[in-house]
């Protein structure tokens, strides 16, 4: 099927010997896309177990004559942020559309194309991912994400099979487009975002994808979910363990002084107290709870720079999730859980 406009795939490897099937068979996938006119950019984040060079040797022999291959290794590991940068300063200045995708991710062979169809002929529309499965096949990741007014954010139907996920075959507006396969628009993100890139470096992990899409709402563009199957994720292969607790509790700490909610000038300081207090007692008795309060702690300074560069972010702007008294409650005496969304739960979506 002939392409409708350029494309460049950003895709990012750090230390993936442990999977090292999965990563190449993601990226095999990546070199086999159904579209015509279009670059694969591979960025190595400084791996040091062997699998930069595992990657760099299969691409060598697989030779793809179809499309055309960057590789890029940085001197330090950047993140996904960082990593992710380096990609977009590489691509084709002629490419007006860039996908983002992690080295666990295998693609369906049209989803670059499909997802491009959706974009185009609607300039509002900045980023775009599809439906995306777990490993298994059955279970969903994401359908895109979602934010709520107490500044969690998450996947939206994670955990979801189909049937329980009501609107799963329609277009539906989203707090942010998933940044382990999107889509972005070129033009849109250079107008938008600082330095004319799409992530801020400083964000590292986790907190990449959901600024980008609180920033396009802020700007009057738009992030969306296109019901397509745009492939398999399997999750955390890079990042695991405890460390991702303090991932988690610094985004939440930076989303809370950065993005505005009826919350921010009342609950937000108490949330706040509770993670800071709560988790350097509990850390006395659990090294998990001292990784979540120097979280807290990171997520402070980051806060604060973020504001420096982006200023307030408002959440009404883009669809979001209402959170009801009872959790409210619930959050307060840290027994709310993990949400689970579906997309007839978000407003103004």
């Amino acid at each position: 099927m002939n392409a409708v406009a350029r494309a460049s795939v950003v895709w990012l490897n750090y230390n993936s010997m442990r999977f090292i099937d999965i990563a190449l068979e993601s990226l095999n996938s990546f070199l086999s896309l159904d579209f015509d006119g279009y670059e694969l950019v591979v960025v190595d984040n400084a791996s040091t177990d062997g699998s930069f060079e595992r990657i760099r040797r299969f691409i060598e022999e697989k030779r793809p004559s179809g499309v055309r291959v960057k590789i890029v290794r940085n001197e330090r590991n950047l993140g996904y942020a960082g990593g992710m940068n380096v990609g977009w300063e590489a691509r084709d200045p002629d490419s007006k559309y860039v996908a983002f995708a992690n080295n666990d991710l295998i693609p369906t062979p049209q989803s670059l194309t499909k997802l491009i169809e959706h974009m185009e002929g609607n300039e509002g529309v900045a980023a775009v991912s599809g439906l995306i499965y777990y490993g298994d096949g059955r279970i969903i990741y994401s359908a895109g994400g979602w934010g709520d007014e107490l500044w969690f954010f998450d996947d939206i139907c994670n955990g979801f099979v189909i049937d329980e996920c009501p609107g799963i075959n329609k277009e539906h507006h989203v707090t942010y487009s998933d940044g382990a396969y999107m889509v972005v628009r070129v033009d849109v993100v250079r107008r938008t975002m600082p330095n004319g890139k799409p992530f801020i470096d400083e964000t590292f992990l986790y907190l990449d994808d959901v600024l980008l899409g609180l920033v396009l709402w802020n700007m009057g563009y738009k992030s969306m979910y296109i019901p397509i199957n745009a492939g398999l994720h399997f999750t955390s292969m890079t990042t695991r363990g405890p460390l991702i607790s303090r991932y988690v509790i610094r985004s939440f700490t930076a989303l809370s002084i950065i993005v505005e909610t009826k919350y921010s000038n009342t609950t937000k300081h108490l949330l706040m107290i509770r993670r800071s207090i709560g988790n350097k007692i509990l850390c006395l008795f659990k090294d998990d709870f001292c990784l979540k309060y120097y979280g807290y702690i990171d997520g402070i300074r980051l806060g604060n720079y973020l504001r420096s560069v982006l200023g307030t972010l408002n959440l009404y702007k883009a669809p979001y999730v209402k959170v009801s008294i009872y959790d409210l409650i619930k959050e307060a005496l840290m027994v709310r859980g993990r949400v689970k969304v579906t997309h007839n739960m978000l407003v103004n979506s």
